[in-house]
């Protein structure tokens, strides 16, 4: 990649840098001192995929957020699903639904695209929302996610793109890491406890480095701040963690040739979560403030939960003609499989992907002038139906086959600033086998056809020695659950060819600032998107797509008094509208399930001495009522969730505490409040407490 600094202008970047590393991702970065697992926390690792090379921090045009490895493992003290950890960590993703399903959870308002390793994990043909919880927290290195609607990876990334990178292997001959935890609810010790372990070893030898990584969890009950037992499935039907038991196995082969020109990795990645419960829901009453309860029994013919298993090989040659190759071909199979709701067949979305990633990197020089072509082609191929257990299949086999090619030019500003533009084209085909739905109709199989240009500019410039203003625009494509259309077709819809128009095309558009002085940094971005057939549920919970528009604004500050003290946050707000008769006259605001209301984040660390972290941070979701006839349209009353983490150098290692929910709040979170359904209106976890002790040898 060319460079675009010259050495003089180190004091330029330096600041944007450490904001980037202070200001825009907010980390832990007085309990990152001494991180149990990795002792060093340097620029280097600071690289994101935002534009599908490894790029430096300082080069970025996008609003993204890294999650560091210290932030991921902060977190997971307090809660292990992603939901909750990204909730608490990335400005612009609404909060956690608290349970095995990601639904309700939107970043910037829209849905977005999820990756492990470059393997998507999403599943657009029929949507488990599942994409956050298909690995387990440990066997993750960091998490890099871009904001706002991307052309660059495609195939479905309308509000935005999470990239899970998964652990990487130690630079010493042979490295072990070893960690034991329990969590308790202190309103109810009984049944609450949940038990964890994760065992992991790695090094480098010569040119060949290796992984191998394990975690089992058994957890219990959960428990609200009354010390009254929630329902293990809070969602109704659609996942839960309690009563479950997990296991995550990561395995990672690499060897570099060609005096390290050239390098060959193998990755296999098997997650599993089963939930094996004796209770279930009864009705709650939603106006009347009467929250789920839990009672004993079971509908299920079978144990809900998931079973993730990835395989990839990724090659890189960083020198072929001149340009820089990376191949990444992969493959996925997924199983999520939901509880039962009473009267419906138990059902299971099966997925099968198989793909490949071309992205080349070319630099180029007309006279002086040095700039980069970075241009490549993707492939995928999905398998996806929703099969029933104990009754009908109602969602049909579908196939689809996409095929992308992209390019773009970075053009560097000298010391100026950088700008960024490409084109991308998505062709996509989709095979649908014949079914009758789950309203009796039979809808005749077709195969649709869709083929989308997609353009992306951004640009960032350098006003100061300390600050920087960025801005870009961004399309998207999704075809936007197929299957779930489908299932819920009237007899009108007598063919799945009738559906063909139905795929959401978005636009999307940012402008920030960002930078600081000394201890201070800060950040602000405005956002606004469009498209043509946003997906929104009436009160059926049937499927809806209409023209719809988000806009809204993010902004984080943090500020470090001295080498022990520091403090920093974010507010994320947003908005939108949906055309209910598309007359360009925007009737109705979105509901909460999409739009959610303000979200503040905040901390505060203090470490005394070296040996001694401790970090209190809060979350506040605020309030909000929409003028909304569609589903999670209901009033969202606030709440605030208050935490404390603690962590202790004793021994050859690290005692941890960490306390979630310190103050027992009893609330009920957003997807609750927002649906508002008698069967899921469960209210969140009280106080619970961990105790961990990690080490490495």
């Amino acid at each position: 990649m060319p460079k675009i600094f010259h050495s003089n202008n180190k004091r330029r970047i330096l600041p944007i840098v450490n904001f980037l590393l202070v200001g825009g991702i907010l980390p832990g970065s007085a309990l990152a001192q001494n991180a149990p697992e990795d002792e060093s926390v340097g620029l280097e690792q600071m690289v994101v995929t935002a534009t599908r090379t490894e790029t430096p921090i300082s080069q970025l045009t996008r609003s993204v957020t890294v999650v560091t490895n210290q932030e991921i493992q902060q977190q997971a003290g307090l809660a292990r699903n992603l939901g909750d950890v990204l909730a608490k960590t990335v400005p612009g993703l609404g909060p956690s639904s608290e349970a095995l399903s990601s639904f309700s959870q939107t970043l910037r308002g829209r849905d977005f695209l999820v990756l492990i390793d470059g393997i998507p994990q999403s599943t657009p043909l029929r949507s488990s929302s599942r994409d956050l919880n298909t690995i387990d927290v440990d066997a993750i290195e960091r998490i890099e996610v871009i904001r706002g609607g991307t052309a660059a990876y495609g195939f479905g990334a309308a509000g935005g793109l999470i990239n899970i990178i998964t652990k990487k292997p130690a630079k010493e001959a042979l490295a072990g890491y070893s960690q034991a935890s329990v969590r308790v609810s202190t309103e109810h010790l009984d049944d609450s406890a949940a038990w964890q372990t994760t065992q992991r070893v790695s090094g480098t030898k010569d040119n060949i480095d290796y992984l191998a990584s394990g975690t089992f969890i058994q957890r219990n009950g959960y428990f609200d701040a009354d010390g009254d037992r929630i329902p293990p499935d809070p969602l109704g039907n659609q996942g839960g963690l309690a009563d479950t038991n997990e296991y995550n196995i990561l395995g990672k082969f690499g060897f570099n040739f060609d005096q390290d020109r050239q390098r060959l990795q193998f990755f296999v990645n098997h997650f599993n979560i089963k939930q094996d419960t004796d209770f279930t829901f009864a009705f709650g009453d939603p106006n009347q403030g009467i929250k789920t309860p839990a009672v004993p029994g079971s509908f299920n013919a079978a144990d809900p939960g998931t079973t993730n298993t990835l395989a990839s090989m990724h090659y890189i040659n960083r020198d072929l003609l001149g340009s820089h190759v990376k191949l990444n071909a992969y493959y996925g199979d997924l199983t999520a499989r939901f509880s039962k709701f009473p009267g419906f067949a138990q059902t299971e979305i099966q997925s099968q992907k198989y793909g490949t990633r071309l992205t080349i990197d070319t630099p180029l020089a007309v006279r002086d002038y040095d700039f980069s072509l970075i241009w490549g082609i993707d492939f995928l191929r999905d398998e996806t139906v929703q099969a029933g257990i104990d009754g009908p299949t109602v969602v049909p086999n579908m196939q689809e086959n996409a095929l992308a090619g992209f390019l773009e030019l970075e053009l560097p500003l000298s010391d100026l600033g950088l700008l960024r533009g490409g084109f991308r084209y998505e062709h996509i085909s989709v095979d649908i086998d014949d079914i009758v739905n789950r309203g009796g109709t039979l809808v005749r199989g077709d195969t649709l056809n869709y083929g989308k240009p997609l353009f992306n500019a951004s640009a960032v410039f350098y006003l100061t020695d300390e600050i920087e203003a960025f801005g870009s625009f961004s399309q998207s494509f999704s075809v936007a659950d197929i299957g779930r259309a489908i299932r819920d077709a009237n007899s009108s819809i007598t063919s799945a060819g009738q559906l063909e128009s139905n795929a959401q095309k978005v636009n999307s558009y940012e402008i920030g600032l960002r930078g600081g002085r000394g201890p201070l940094q800060a950040s602000a971005a405005g956002f606004y998107s469009t498209s043509n057939n946003g997906t929104t549920f009436n009160q059926d919970l049937s499927i809806v797509k209409q023209p719809e528009r988000i806009w809204g604004a993010e902004g984080t500050l943090a500020y470090r008094f001295n080498s022990q003290w520091n403090t920093g946050g974010t507010v994320t707000w947003v908005a939108g509208e949906v055309d209910l008769n598309d007359d360009d006259d925007y009737e109705e605001d979105l509901p909460n399930t999409r739009v959610p209301p303000v979200k503040l984040t905040g901390f505060l660390e203090y470490s005394p001495w070296r040996w001694w972290d401790n970090r209190m941070q809060v979350l506040y979701v605020g309030d909000r009522s929409p003028d909304s006839t569609q589903f999670g349209g209901g009033e969202v009353d606030d709440y605030t969730i208050v935490d404390l983490i603690s962590r202790f150098k004793v021994g050859p290692g690290y005692l941890g505490v960490a306390v979630k929910n310190l103050l027992n709040n009893d609330y009920f979170p957003l997807v609750s409040q927002a649906g508002r359904l008698p069967y899921a209106f469960s209210t969140g976890p009280g106080r619970t407490v961990r105790i961990s002790y990690a080490l490495n040898w």
